[in-house]
């Protein structure tokens, strides 16, 4: 066979094909990615959450009363207490776990929100089998978003509207 000195190469529209298909399928993933990582993180911030509820109800069983502080509970992490901010928030207390979480004890429930992201003033509230709650049934963790619709309970969690407030925008939303 003669060689003509061609030399087999993709062309332009070839070369453009392949880029357009590799950025239909990155357009694809990213979201789905995206998803997964807030999913994750949203599992993290249920452990805390549980791990508060417990501590409250090893606390309440110890004492008979319900902690008003972090510093009294057995908590396996390191927080930082912001005792302006929960004053600011109407909570006996709150603390900050690597500027991504807050973590506050409410006088009948504790919960857990975002700082930061797409999801921040979302998070979950619960309340242990000994802590007396008016609205929150015992060992149940629900979803909430506060100061506005995000996304992240009805969304991510397929949550179910259980109460909200008009006046500060607030929704809490009963998980499967």
């Amino acid at each position: 066979m003669k060689n003509n000195g061609c030399k087999r190469a993709f062309t332009l529209i070839e070369l453009l094909v392949v880029v357009l298909i590799i950025g239909i399928l990155a357009a694809i993933a990213l979201p789905q990615y995206q998803k997964a990582v807030w999913k994750a993180r949203s599992s993290e911030l249920m452990t805390l959450t549980r791990g508060v509820i417990n501590a409250n109800e090893i606390y309440y069983m110890a004492n008979g009363t319900l902690p008003t502080s972090f510093d009294v509970l057995d908590l396996g992490f390191p927080c930082t207490q912001d005792a302006a901010y929960a004053a600011a928030m109407g909570v006996p207390d709150m603390c900050v776990k690597d500027n991504k979480y807050i973590l506050f004890i409410g006088e009948d429930l504790v919960g857990a929100m975002f700082l930061e992201g797409p999801y921040a003033w979302s998070g979950f509230l619960g309340a242990g089998k000994d802590m007396p709650s008016k609205n929150i049934q015992a060992g149940k963790l629900y979803c909430c978003e506060f100061n506005g619709d995000r996304g992240l309970c009805d969304k991510l969690f397929k949550g179910t509207l259980f109460a909200s407030d008009t006046t500060t925008n607030s929704k809490i939303y009963s998980l499967p």
